[in-house]
């Protein structure tokens, strides 16, 4: 096999992947026109990658050899990797050892650094982009974001996946242990580390549905405890979520500009939307006084704002103070999209207002049955609808007897 070869795009472009009869997992190519030590390698799985060899001289004894990645191909052209090359040969010269330097920086990397400098360069185009950045953000972050990749633990992260479990659920904590395994996963790849310590752990078994709803008498206790939670913002944010059964990032990154109250309409972009297609969400009466509340000296570009002019971002104290003072376990925020379809059901809707409330897609039937799960109670004949409930639970809660 001819192993030197002219360094171009289109020769490169061209390589077959190693033979699978070749002793080893990948083979190297070099370049007459390149200096001393830089090599094309390519994996088996026709994976190319640029490899600079070196000789780090030693004052008392032989020369250690070393290597050291410094691109991949396509990503890296070949006048860039001869440059590189090039800066680490003066490195070498003036006694400066190439490796050393990467595998001392690499020690320092925190993992909220390898997010935020690495990591996010591709994940930003995933179509999940968002859900990964909050669940960083949120979750991932504070327990972890500060740490170096060597202060990793794998008992540490069965107890993060353990807590996670019984402060959210099962499905989210899984989610956030394999959005955790995957980033160190290309941490290794980028070669920050060598191992990853999520390996091993088990996902905790998941329960598909979730059936939680708010109804009766405790509907009436969550608005009652709403109106006396001293957090205004937070509040409205929920009350505004339960009126029109949108996400809770959509509600919590809407915008004024989104907001048309002469038409009662809220038009939610594509971009925020988890579908990622615009839709036109009717605003009742409880989310357009929800709005009026909001709009009482307002003059930021966020409906429900919080520091700095930035949005609310993670309201859970004030969730929990709600609950508490509703008398209510086991409820989650999302829980509110659920019941907002039950009780449209409950009274008087169908599930294909349903579906169109939750911003489902024609025909998903399975998912609208999800989110309207009726548990005992009976369709009633009444042809109230969202906001005459809510309204009504208003009404008649304990402060307002």
């Amino acid at each position: 096999m001819q192993r030197r070869i002219r360094f171009t795009r289109k020769v490169i472009d061209a390589l077959p992947p190693c033979p699978a009869s070749h002793g080893s997992s990948e083979v190297e190519y070099t370049s007459e026109e390149a200096p001393p030590g830089l090599r094309l390698v390519v994996t088996k799985r026709g994976m190319k990658s640029w490899l600079f060899r070196y000789v780090m001289p030693n004052p008392t004894g032989p020369g250690t050899k070393r290597a050291i990645k410094v691109g991949v191909h396509p990503g890296m052209e070949p006048a860039e990797a001869i440059r590189v090359c090039l800066d680490l040969r003066a490195q070498i010269a003036a006694g400066i050892d190439p490796q050393q330097m990467k595998q001392d920086a690499a020690q320092e990397i925190t993992l909220d650094t390898f997010f935020k400098e690495e990591y996010w360069v591709s994940a930003k185009l995933l179509r999940s982009a968002d859900d990964v950045e909050s669940r960083w953000r949120l979750h991932i972050s504070p327990t972890f974001g500060k740490l170096r990749f060597r202060d990793l633990k794998t008992a540490d992260i069965v107890r993060f996946h353990d807590a996670k479990r019984v402060e959210l659920c099962a499905a989210t904590s899984n989610r956030l242990l394999a959005l955790l395994k995957r980033v160190i996963n290309v941490a290794i790849m980028h070669e920050h580390c060598d191992r990853n310590p999520c390996r091993g752990i088990r996902m905790h078994p998941e329960e598909n549905i979730r059936d939680r709803t708010l109804s009766g008498d405790e509907l009436r206790r969550f608005i009652n405890a709403l109106a006396q939670e001293p957090a205004r913002v937070a509040a409205d944010f929920f009350m505004f979520a339960l009126a029109t059964a949108a996400r809770r990032e959509e509600c919590l990154q809407m915008k004024w500009s989104e907001v048309f109250i002469d038409e009662g309409i809220w038009r939610l972009p594509g971009g925020r939307a988890k579908s990622k297609k615009s839709r036109v969400i009717p605003l009742n009466e409880v989310a357009l006084q929800v709005l009026a509340s909001r709009a009482e000296g307002s003059k930021g570009v966020y409906v429900f704002e919080g520091k700095d002019g930035k949005p609310l971002s993670n309201p859970s104290r004030a969730w929990r103070r709600v609950i508490t003072r509703a008398g209510i376990t086991d409820l989650k925020v999302h829980d509110l999209r659920r019941s907002a379809a039950t009780l449209l059901i409950n009274h008087g809707g169908n599930m294909t207002q349903a579906s169109n409330l939750l911003g489902h897609a024609p025909g998903s039937t399975l998912t609208a049955t999800r989110y309207a799960f009726l548990g005992n109670e009976q369709l009633r004949d009444a042809a109230q609808r969202l906001s005459s409930v809510l309204t009504a639970a208003s009404v008649n809660s304990p402060t307002s007897s």
